[in-house]
């Protein structure tokens, strides 16, 4: 790819021009690409001093602007004097019009300027579940009725979203890897982010577990949403020296979103 192209495609992801699937490849390739994530950033960087420059352009323009209508005013107020016959349009009203167009022309500005600034939320937790997709049940299939056992039941529930529920279900069950994983995963849909951490932490280095990767990923959003960014960061830092960690991608998101 030549460097006009790929600027061209860093301009289109940094613009949100991309499609969902090709914003996220990118950024894969930025957590395993330094020199394209120092482009990225050299890129930001250079759109927010364009903005900043054409802020303090407008706002030169607008005081020349002012001091144009003030001269036209007391010219027009000497020509109306001189000659009734020349009839101009009202001072105050050329102003308003003028700054109407100007006011317009900056809102527009400051509006991109602020679609182009990272998301910012309330609390900790805000930021956890903005990012909380629960990993799909690999277990069970839909089992209700009559036939539905205790571990149908919180599975269920845990498809159906209902992770209050799942929770108290997968805690009636006896205390395998698996289950505590998805105790975890519904613990941390209910916003019981330090619960949910202890049962991550738990299965995370289970001998011989499948999802213990998953798992790795999982302690690190809970840790996000207690608040403790720099347990968070550590936790993702080791995943993205993973190449091959089915979480990579989910890691890079969750990293950029805890950078200052």
């Amino acid at each position: 790819m030549s460097k006009d192209d790929r600027q061209v495609r860093i301009d289109d992801y940094l613009l949100g021009r991309n499609s969902d699937a090709g914003r996220r490849e990118i950024d894969e390739e930025i957590t395993r690409n330094s020199e394209l994530a120092n482009q990225v950033a050299d890129t930001e960087l250079a759109m927010a001093a364009i903005e900043l420059a054409e802020d303090e352009a407008l706002k030169a323009r607008l005081q020349n602007l002012e001091k144009s209508i003030s001269a036209n005013a007391s010219s027009s107020a000497v020509e109306a004097h001189s000659e009734a016959k020349v009839i101009g349009l009202p001072p105050r009203a050329n102003r308003r019009y003028l700054y109407g167009i100007a006011a317009a022309v900056l809102l527009l500005l400051v509006a991109g300027w602020f679609l182009m600034q990272p998301k910012a939320y309330d609390s900790p937790a805000a930021l956890a579940m903005d990012t909380f997709a629960p990993y799909d049940n690999i277990v069970t299939g839909a089992v209700r009725g009559a036939d539905a056992s205790p571990s149908d039941a919180a599975y269920d529930a845990y498809d159906a979203g209902n992770f209050v529920d799942a929770a108290k279900g997968f805690a009636k069950l006896p205390a395998t890897a698996t289950t505590k994983f998805y105790l975890g995963q519904s613990l941390l849909g209910s916003q019981r982010f330090t619960e949910a951490a202890d049962q991550f932490e738990d299965v995370r280095k289970a001998a011989d577990f499948a999802l213990a990767p998953e798992a790795n990923y999982y302690l690190a959003l809970a840790r996000a949403g207690e608040g403790k960014t720099n347990v968070a960061k550590e936790i993702l830092a080791d995943i993205q020296r993973d190449a091959d960690h089915p979480m990579l991608e989910q890691a890079g998101i969750l990293m950029k979103k805890l950078l200052p």
